[in-house]
């Protein structure tokens, strides 16, 4: 990591993400929604009669400050993040991991896609977090996509308007006692704006520097006391508006080709950095019938078109156009996929929120939560192209057929094809004139809460009742139907498709298509593909808890107990062309694909349901008081809880454990520790999937060892991909993840300078029985080895060797092996994950010494390892690659150390500076982050080094600073109360660091927006 110079230090403190203070006691809106008052920022001034509940404990009023390490953002601190959505807002967290749901990883219908975002904790992966409003579980994305290896499911945090937030709450610390065996790596609680008395209307308009992106925002809310007092009714809302980008407006987004941008450094010419694809309107054939190979002047049953004035030409297809022999096409004639491409999404965003509190009687409040949450996004996606493991079969009659029956209309001189014509089968083609992917995807949320909450006696209680429902609709026009699009192509009329007539022979051949079929060729196969998905969230619960249960030497014991109902479920309904209920039969080869759409794997229907119940305790026991004047024993408390769940779906139970203590060894100094049990059963997706099939693009290492051998390729580096079907299952008979966490950490209030506080925290996650697949890839990579060894792997099933086949491997060090049919990868409780860190924060409200007001704070995530043990077969690649067996090329996924690999930078930071005097505020927020290794680069020439990750290509880190200006009008004119702020997001207008990424950087860490400029207009009333 590039070292963090002193003047970036100095601009990362700030009052931003470890704790800004809460400017007043909060009123008892739920179990866990009062203001942290932790050593992590100074506790606000409370009124005696208010209870305070910190986000980590169910014990209303409980002293628990110094035990647990919680990050808290108020609203001067979301504001200094920038942030017009909770991705951004979340992003915003350096604990906070890579991003794995977000619209630049989105290409396909079987990812998360839309206006959505994840959380991720500790990088634990996505599903290990617990997100919260006002202390009660949100419902779930309705969608899933592969991570590590395995199919995760997250909340959105994009349903979260930063503007609707009074307080974010981030618990950096394993809470599966407290809030949920789920909660492995931390919960973070959305504190929603309430109780509030007046109104307000705000303005927001934001344009990314040297670019046509713009959004505005508008919104605005209103709450009054009624009955005397008794009740109040809170109500906001907003409209979101964002025009979308072409990724044509960004150098590291424009072209899959990014060979010009790495030039001058160590991986220049590095092909890795050429992302153009073999599927393009230059399609790729294979000549069927007797002997094709010395029937035409190509010489080989497999040929490709490109421009004629490309050397290689083997016979004209006239137009400029001709034929070369081979199955790969040059590097000149591939397509850029990204051509026309959606950078960012054009979406709106609509919410509202109504929040209602009635005192019953002076024990019992009612209480309830109302909001609506809907998301429209639409983006273009590269156009449709075959998989290569489903190809198409092109008829001797079809009128294009270039082989066709002597007479035939197009059947090209030149060659001895048989008179009655041949067949021929499309093996690569991308359909470009059909244009690229038009896709929306709309969701609804909506989310009711409501509840009793009060006193019986001594004892506070609230009593509540969750339903939320999600729905999504996923849109995609332009697709192509395999059925219709054959039969349109096999037509024996001029209105036929052709597939024949390539590209742009003149101008660059990797973009657009100059040829196009004419749209009434077109349209008869263009189809509308979608899928719409669900989830629900109804919850139950009850809780009890007393701060003073028992007058102790070292203080009052608290206590809180209570039980919880949950039912949750999801649904995803595919397309009939995509869940097998039509399905695609080539008509010339007889073979049966599940999917009759083009370019995507079927998928069948999934859904499923489960029931938690579950029980918790908690006791915080003041051990030593300050009043027991004990020699270097200021305070001690120790929190005890413990939680036990049963899910009824996989008939499992969890019981897990949470021991946390505080120890002031004097006033301002605090060491702080805890030690819990977390437990993660298998999501719905995990459990339910009756088996889905997957055609990825993956080497044939067994394949390209003998082809290595033979002199044929140079390295297994060079080895071409060819299309293979994994088989992926889930069952129900999966096991439950199991984790340990510690967290040891120590607060330091020095008495001498008022007002700071300084934090550090050592924290350690074990995960075990980890839920994923072992990979196709390294399934292939296993097979190869095991090869080596006279063996084999039982998963990779392959075909019966052909002639061909024989005489490749014959010489060769591996016996004869045919091609890859499909790769079993069933979803398994495999590996073991080992993960620990550091956090380090600074909080200094400067003393006011008539300057003004300045805060400051600095919040930094340093992650020292990540290492994710492999399971046997794991090993045994490991092993393979160690000893020499297996080259340096076979890399294996997902196993080892990851740190700095694939989006874990080990070092994050956050913070800020403001500062206010009268109606002026300014306010700085930096963001860092730390270099990665892209580990899809590897070196061409291979060094050897200490450093594993030496050979990988570096992403370097990043630094961006945030400028406000503030503006509030304080008079008593009817413009009294109106604020005027302008913004600078990125002052420096630094772009993500390059990687061989879909849109050239790593979106689940950067964005691409640049430098924005952000004008915002707000009247308070």
């Amino acid at each position: 990591m590039r070292a963090i110079t002193i003047a970036k230090l100095a601009l990362l403190c700030g009052p931003s993400l470890l704790a800004a203070t809460v400017a007043q006691a909060q009123e008892p809106l739920a179990a866990e929604t009062a203001a942290d008052q932790s050593a992590d920022q100074p506790a606000p001034p409370a009124d005696a009669n208010e209870a305070i509940v910190v986000t980590g404990s169910q014990i209303q009023g409980a002293k628990i400050n110094d035990v647990l390490p919680v990050t808290v953002l108020d609203e001067t601190a979301i504001e200094n993040t920038g942030a017009s959505s909770g991705d951004e807002l979340f992003r915003a967290i350096p604990q906070a991991g890579t991003v794995a749901f977000n619209e630049q990883n989105s290409s396909t219908v079987n990812n998360v896609r839309g206006d959505v975002g994840s959380i991720n904790l500790r990088d634990l992966g996505t599903g290990n977090t617990l997100l919260l409003i006002n202390g009660r579980r949100m419902t779930l994305h309705p969608g899933f996509q592969t991570e590590l290896l395995v199919p995760v499911v997250s909340s959105d945090t994009n349903e979260i308007a930063p503007g609707s937030v009074k307080r974010l709450e981030v618990l950096r610390d394993g809470a599966s006692a407290i809030y949920g065996a789920d909660a492995v790596a931390g919960v973070i609680n959305t504190v929603l704006k309430g109780d509030m008395k007046g109104g307000f209307l705000e303005g927001d308009w934001r344009a990314s520097d040297g670019t046509s992106l713009y959004s505005y925002q508008i919104s605005g809310g209103y709450g009054f006391d009624f009955g005397g007092g008794r009740g109040n009714l809170t109500v906001y809302g907003g409209y979101f508006y964002e025009n979308g980008l072409s990724n044509a407006a960004r150098d590291y987004a424009a072209d899959d080709n990014r060979l010009p941008l790495v030039e001058g450094t160590d991986f220049e010419g590095d092909a890795s950095f050429n992302n153009r694809n073999t599927f393009g309107p230059f399609g790729q054939f294979d000549i069927q019938g007797s002997s094709p190979s010395s029937r035409t002047p190509i010489g080989d049953d497999d040929f490709y078109l490109q421009p004629s004035s490309f050397p290689g030409c083997k016979l004209s297809f006239g137009d400029g156009l001709c034929a070369r022999d081979g199955t790969t096409p040059t590097t000149a004639v591939r397509y850029n996929t990204i051509y026309g491409n959606s950078l960012i999404s054009q979406k709106r965003r609509y919410n509202a929120m109504a929040l209602l509190s009635y005192e019953l009687s002076n024990n019992v409040e009612a209480y309830f939560e109302g909001s609506f949450y809907r998301s429209e996004n639409n983006r273009q996606l590269d156009a449709s192209a075959i998989l290569s493991a489903v190809p198409v079969g092109i008829s001797k009659n079809a009128y294009w057929n270039p082989f066709g029956p002597v007479g035939s209309p197009n059947r090209l001189p030149g060659t001895t094809i048989a008179a009655s014509g041949v067949d021929v089968i499309m093996e690569r083609y991308r359909f470009v004139d059909v244009g690229n992917r038009d896709v929306s995807v709309d969701k609804n949320v909506y989310r009711l809460v409501g509840g009793l909450r009060g006193n019986i006696g001594a004892w506070d209680f609230d009593t509540g009742f969750v339903y939320s429902e999600a729905k999504l609709n996923d849109l995609t026009r332009n697709r192509v139907s395999l059925t219709l699009m054959q039969n349109q192509i096999n037509l024996t009329t001029p209105d036929a498709y052709n597939p024949f007539n390539g590209g742009c022979v003149t101008s660059d051949p990797g973009i657009g298509d100059c040829t196009p079929n004419p749209a009434s060729s077109i349209d008869p196969f263009r189809i509308d593909v979608y899928r719409k998905g669900g989830t629900s969230l109804a919850l139950g619960d009850f809780k009890i808890s007393r701060n003073d249960l028992l007058s102790l030497p070292g203080g009052d014991l608290g206590i809180a107990a209570g039980v919880e109902w949950r039912r949750e479920t999801f649904y995803d309904d595919r397309d009939p062309r995509l869940d097998g209920t039509i399905t695609f039969t080539d008509s010339v080869t007889g073979d049966v694909n599940g999917s009759d759409v083009a370019g995507t794997s079927p998928s069948p229907d999934t859904s499923g349901s489960r029931e938690v119940y579950s029980a918790f305790a908690e006791l915080l026991v003041p051990v030593v008081s300050p009043e027991m004047n004990i020699p270097l024993i200021n305070r001690f408390d120790v929190q005890l809880a413990g939680r036990v769940e049963h899910f009824k779906d996989i008939d499992a139970t969890a019981a897990v454990p949470r021991i946390a203590a505080s120890w002031s060894v004097f006033p301002g100094v605090t060491f702080r520790g805890a030690w819990s049990r977390g437990f993660r059963a298998p999501n719905l997706v995990q459990v339910n999937d009756a088996g889905t099939t997957r055609s990825n693009t993956r080497d044939d290492f067994v394949l390209c060892q003998a082809q290595l051998e033979k002199g044929l390729i140079s390295s297994l580096g060079s080895c071409t991909g060819a299309g293979t079907i994994s088989y992926r299952s889930g069952t129900e008979n999966l096991k439950p993840e199991d984790s340990t966490s510690i967290n040891l950490g120590i607060v330091l209030e020095p008495r001498f300078i008022p007002g700071l506080t300084l934090t550090a925290d050592y924290w350690r996650v074990k995960q075990t029985g980890l839920v994923g697949t072992f990979g196709d890839d390294n399934a292939i990579a296993l097979d190869l080895l095991r090869r080596l060894n006279g063996s084999s792997n039982p998963n990779v099933i392959r075909a019966d060797p052909t002639a061909e086949d024989v005489a490749l491997f014959t010489g060769t060090s591996l016996a004869p092996a045919g091609k890859i049919t499909q790769v079993l990868d069933p979803y398994l409780n495999l590996d073991s994950r080992v993960s620990k860190g550091w956090d380090f924060g600074l909080f200094y409200k400067v003393p006011d010494f008539g300057m003004g007001k300045f805060r400051l704070s600095l919040n930094v995530a340093h992650l020292m390892s990540f290492v994710q043990s492999a399971g046997p077969d794991g090993q045994e690649i490991i092993d393979g690659i160690a000893s020499g067996v297996l080259p340096l090329d076979v890399t294996v996924g997902g196993l080892g150390e990851l740190v700095e690999i694939e989006g874990r930078p080990k070092w994050r930071a956050t913070g800020a500076i403001n500062w206010g005097s009268g109606p002026v505020d300014i306010g700085l927020f930096g963001q860092y982050t730390g270099k990665v290794y892209d580990t899809s680069v590897i070196r061409d020439v291979l060094i050897d080094s200490d450093d594993p990750n030496a050979n990988y290509y570096p992403v370097h880190d990043q630094f961006t600073l945030n400028l406000s200006i503030a503006y509030t009008i304080k008079n008593d004119t009817p413009l009294d109360g109106t604020r005027l702020r302008f913004a600078i997001n990125n002052l420096f207008n630094e772009d993500p660091p390059l990687a061989d990424e879909d849109y050239g950087f790593f979106s689940n860490l950067y964005t691409a927006r640049g430098r924005v400029f952000h004008v915002e207009l707000r009247k308070k009333f």
